[in-house]
């Protein structure tokens, strides 16, 4: 059987990114840990600001935060079954309340069968490598999935976030590395 990898989003993929895409916008499902694919019809330039996030020198936006993105497929097939974005730093508000260390998705088809938990205990070894302690990871109270997959990765429940109206927005789990 082939293993399962994470990979980076290049040229090679186009044409799967964009059937991601695709069914994203089909089942009009905004995935996270995606980069904003959602909004992104240009798939060249979706890739090309992929790139630009790996170093800190190049990112887009200065308030936003250094990050890898990586795509879930079996070695050796170009079927994406998932999408995870790590992100270096909390330098962020927004990531530091809400948003965490790791943003992730599966796609809408591929659902239910454990992918989520393997993509994230894979990108969980590259945090490793950035001499990170923990992870911040959150999901939605209702999302239970993510929740499965948070817990099963040795997430551990820290508290509400609250967006700044005072609603409840997501629940937040560390993730010990060491």
């Amino acid at each position: 059987m082939k293993n399962l990898i994470l990979i980076r989003p290049s040229e090679a993929y186009h044409d799967e990114i964009q059937d991601y895409r695709q069914e994203l916008l089909a089942y009009d499902d905004h995935s996270h840990g995606e980069s904003f694919l959602y909004e992104t019809a240009d798939i060249s330039q979706w890739i090309e600001n992929c790139r630009l996030y790996e170093n800190k020198k190049t990112v887009p936006h200065p308030e936003h935060v250094e990050a890898d993105q990586f795509m879930l497929v079996y070695e050796g097939d170009k079927r994406i079954l998932g999408m995870i974005n790590f992100r270096h730093s909390l330098d962020n508000p927004y990531l530091f309340e809400q948003g965490g260390h790791i943003g992730y998705g599966i796609r809408p088809l591929e659902r239910r069968k454990g992918y989520a938990t393997i993509m994230l205990a894979l990108c969980l070894k590259k945090c490793r490598g950035y001499g990170l302690d923990k992870v911040l990871v959150c999901c939605a109270p209702d999302n239970l999935g993510s929740k499965k997959t948070i817990l099963a990765c040795g997430g551990v429940f820290e508290r509400m976030a609250y967006t700044d109206d005072g609603d409840e927005a997501d629940e937040r789990y560390w993730i010990d590395l060491s």
